[in-house]
């Protein structure tokens, strides 16, 4: 038989209940915060794997990745002579903004409906077979031009910022986000802030490789050449 006032806790002995449930909980946030990044990660490298290989399939058809060679505008020597309506910026900033996909993404090719590789030619094995990528939510981005003002080549232009400049309406394909659409498109992150996931993927070249495109997601900081960037070689 249980003594009258000793069949309940103490209030110490609560105290100690409390911290350990605290404990428990702190170490477990942690541990599943730490397992949502690496989600994230692993699902970006994903992704950038299947964009790797539209673009290579891209290059495979053509001879040329997107942007490059023929697929320039006609201003550098390419055949590209319109582009998709957008409101702000030069075409030659928008068109070859490190962050624009559109060619991969457009359902008809780019060039004059007489070039060669306007349309697919089984016989040589040549021509366009786009879109070259579906299945992702494209969007459109504000984004800067530093990395690319003018020079198509991108071979001196990679020091900049991304994030800085006005250049809007960028097409392209944004790194694990929450889809949360904008009216009818989707408007992802252009400001690195906190957890920055939703920024768009950069396909560029750099000054330390100017014969070698690379595919870039900016990581969870959102910023451009820090420490947390995934890097993919496309060629």
């Amino acid at each position: 038989m249980t003594a009258k006032g000793q069949d309940g806790y103490t209030l110490l002995e609560l105290l100690v209940v409390v911290a350990i449930l605290a404990a428990i909980s702190f170490i477990a946030s942690g541990t599943f915060k730490g397992v949502a990044e690496h989600a994230d990660e692993r699902l970006a490298y994903s992704e950038m794997q299947q964009i790797a290989s539209a673009l290579r399939q891209f290059k495979a058809d053509t001879g040329y990745f997107p942007r490059e060679g023929v697929f320039r505008l006609t201003a550098d020597g390419g055949e590209v002579t319109t582009v998709p309506s957008h409101d702000d910026g030069s075409d030659d900033e928008w068109f070859y903004s490190p962050a624009n996909l559109y060619q991969l993404l457009a359902t008809t090719s780019p060039l004059p409906a007489t070039h060669p590789l306007a349309t697919w030619n089984a016989e040589t094995g040549r021509g366009w077979r786009g879109p070259y990528l579906s299945g992702f939510a494209d969007g459109e981005v504000n984004i800067g031009d530093d990395l690319n003002p003018t020079d198509p080549d991108l071979a001196d232009n990679d020091s900049g910022d991304p994030t800085a400049g006005t250049m809007v309406d960028v097409v392209g394909i944004a790194d694990p986000f929450d889809h949360k659409p904008i009216g009818s498109i989707f408007q992802w992150s252009n400001i690195p802030s906190g957890d920055a996931w939703g920024r768009p993927y950069l396909f560029l070249q750099t000054a330390a490789s100017p014969n070698r495109w690379q595919l870039v997601s900016m990581g969870p900081d959102g910023a451009y050449n820090t420490g947390d960037d995934i890097v993919l070689p496309v060629q």
